[in-house]
């Protein structure tokens, strides 16, 4: 079975080696580095320690798992763990994630009941944004705003198909249950990000809330599956 690690980056630089020497101990399959665009030496680290690096047309982090989905449907890839490349997503949890796949389509990696560091801005907006999805489709699930997960090769289907190219975290649970997959929540610890800026604190953070409620909204006014 093709497996694969999917990385979106836009300058990691600094931090993109350590990730991916952590990935390389515990995975040996392909491992994607979908780029956004770096103005530093991110592809180049990348590449030199045997990952596949690719630049994505657009902007922005969903669109960047976009890219990485459809280059992996075309590859053949028949399930994919995806993390980001800050330091927040440990890679010793991959095996973890894979292995789940065996009773879901969609593993998401929670940071619920882990003692897994967190603003308090991010808390509040993560629980509310939980306990829409929860009304909205009836899916028990606790932690939106978890980057970590893995998909099997229905699930990178449709979310290459279907998924929003603006936002890509509680409005991706709603497109998954709206289409019949089958979503796991895994516990995980997840540390704070080694370095760079969260679009989960300050003002971004303020915006971001925003904008997922807006994708939220948008998702639910979309037909679902057979309609």
């Amino acid at each position: 079975m093709k497996t694969a690690v999917l990385i979106p980056a836009f300058n990691e630089g600094p931090r993109i080696g350590a990730i991916l020497c952590e990935i390389q101990q515990v995975f040996s399959g392909t491992i994607l580095v979908v780029d956004g665009q770096s103005s530093d030496e991110t592809v180049a680290i990348a590449e030199s320690m045997g990952a596949v690096a690719i630049r994505q047309n657009g902007q922005g982090y969903a669109d960047a798992l976009r890219c990485g989905y459809q280059y992996l449907l075309d590859a053949d890839v028949e399930r994919v763990v995806q993390l980001d490349a800050d330091g927040q997503h440990p890679p010793c949890s991959i095996p973890r994630l894979l292995q789940a796949l065996d009773s879901a389509d969609l593993v998401m990696a929670s940071r619920a009941g882990t003692s897994s560091p967190s603003s308090w801005n991010r808390r509040l907006g993560n629980a509310a944004l939980a306990l829409l999805v929860r009304s909205s489709t009836g899916t028990t699930v606790q932690d939106v705003t978890s980057g970590y997960w893995a998909l099997n090769q229905k699930s990178l289907a449709i979310l290459a198909e279907r998924m929003s190219a603006a936002v890509a975290d509680a409005n991706i649970r709603v497109l998954a249950a709206r289409q019949g997959l089958r979503i796991l929540e895994l516990p995980v610890y997840m540390p704070d990000r080694q370095g760079g800026a969260s679009m989960h604190d300050g003002l971004a953070g303020v915006r971001h809330f925003w904008d997922s409620l807006y994708a939220v909204g948008s998702e639910l006014r979309r037909p679902s599956e057979g309609a």
